[in-house]
């Protein structure tokens, strides 16, 4: 039930009920878009993949959304802005925009190439700018508008062996942060998602060194917060205008701990890291 009123505040808050999700052909970005399609919402659903982006339209359909499929890569920005034109010239606008793109990267720093690093930058990264870049206007025209950027717990946790991936989280709540402050005054807020692991379909491209990403497709697949659980805290939280929305308790815990106490966090993240790969 707690989904459907975070849902339903969201929607009385803009009635207008467009919304641009990338990444949507599967995991917590269908996910979003398959709460939003029971409230009837217009959707435009984005994804790299058309084969799976397709499949996930009848059931929006189904569950009542309308929804509007564009196939390209968020790390290009030419054909990101194409289709954010192209949905508000149909639609006229978009409430809520989502930039839940993005592909995991396992490996130690110098196991990691130089031209790896740059696409995992790409994607998580310049893939959030270019949604923040193309939403922000319209939302600041219109006077309303709610952005959600999904970063990770890896973006402040910064264990070892995830330096690409660490790093491109870690900038995606910076950027949050200070898009919070900016869009204030215009009615247009930000929030930001931080998880540990979800079980999603994020392992499944992973770029990097196959031992590190198996282990992490591991821990994804172990998870016991499922994607469904995941979006329903943050419609929840976005409901409530959060700037950060850390999951689950797990996450909090480490999110606070860092904080308040430093060396002991990085004395535990160094153990940590030292265990063997099946122990972790």
């Amino acid at each position: 039930m707690a989904i459907l009123a975070a849902v339903s505040n969201l929607t009385e808050k803009y009635p207008g009920k467009r919304a641009f999700i990338t990444g949507a052909g599967g995991g917590l970005g269908l996910n979003f878009a398959r709460e939003l399609a029971k409230a009837q919402w217009t959707i435009a659903m984005t994804d790299l993949d058309a084969t799976q982006l397709q499949q996930a339209v009848d059931e929006i359909r189904r569950l009542g959304g309308t929804p509007v499929t564009y196939a390209f890569d968020v790390a290009n920005f030419i054909p990101f802005e194409a289709a954010v034109k192209d949905f508000v010239s149909l639609h006229g606008g978009i409430e809520i925009g989502i930039n839940n793109a993005g592909v995991g990267c396992a490996g130690y720093f110098d196991e990691v190439s130089l031209q790896t690093f740059e696409r995992v930058v790409g994607i998580n990264f310049m893939g959030v700018v270019h949604g923040c870049q193309l939403f922000v206007p319209l939302m600041k025209k219109a006077g309303a508008g709610h952005i959600l950027n999904v970063a990770s717990a890896a973006g402040f946790v910064c264990s070892p062996r995830m330096t690409a991936y660490n790093t491109t989280k870690a900038a995606v709540i910076s950027l949050s942060e200070t898009l919070r402050g900016e869009l204030l005054p215009s009615n247009v807020l930000v929030s930001v998602l931080m998880p540990t692991f979800v079980r999603t379909n994020i392992g499944r491209n992973s770029l990097g060194t196959d031992k590190y990403n198996q282990l992490a497709q591991k821990l994804v697949e172990e998870s016991n917060v499922t994607a469904e659980q995941a979006v329903a805290k943050t419609f929840a939280k976005m409901a409530g205008e959060a700037l950060y929305i850390v999951l689950p308790e797990q996450a909090v815990f480490l999110w606070h701990f860092k904080r308040y106490f430093p060396d002991r966090f990085w004395r535990f993240i160094n153990k940590k890291s030292k265990k063997p790969l099946g122990d972790q």
